[in-house]
């Protein structure tokens, strides 16, 4: 179960992530804040599921770095009609 996230963390940049890795693409995110500083990298795997590179900030099933990240990234969502 993930615990809350404890920390003060800021998106710095956003940017579309397409490599000979990760073919099929994803989101990267670099970020700050007062648990230090580094790179997000969600993207879709070979076995077609959501991954991601947290640079150790989540362990296992403990989300709670990646659920920060994700909210932080809503609130920077701008629905066109």
């Amino acid at each position: 179960m993930s615990r809350n996230f404890e920390g003060r963390i800021e998106i710095d940049e956003i940017w579309p992530v397409s490599t000979e890795v990760n073919p099929k693409g994803g989101i990267g995110v670099y970020w700050s804040g007062d648990v230090g500083f580094g790179e997000y990298v969600l993207f879709w795997g070979e076995d077609g599921k959501l991954h991601a590179d947290t640079e150790f900030m989540d362990r296992g099933e403990d989300k709670a770095f990646t659920a920060e990240i994700l909210r932080l990234l809503v609130e920077q969502i701008i629905i066109d009609e």
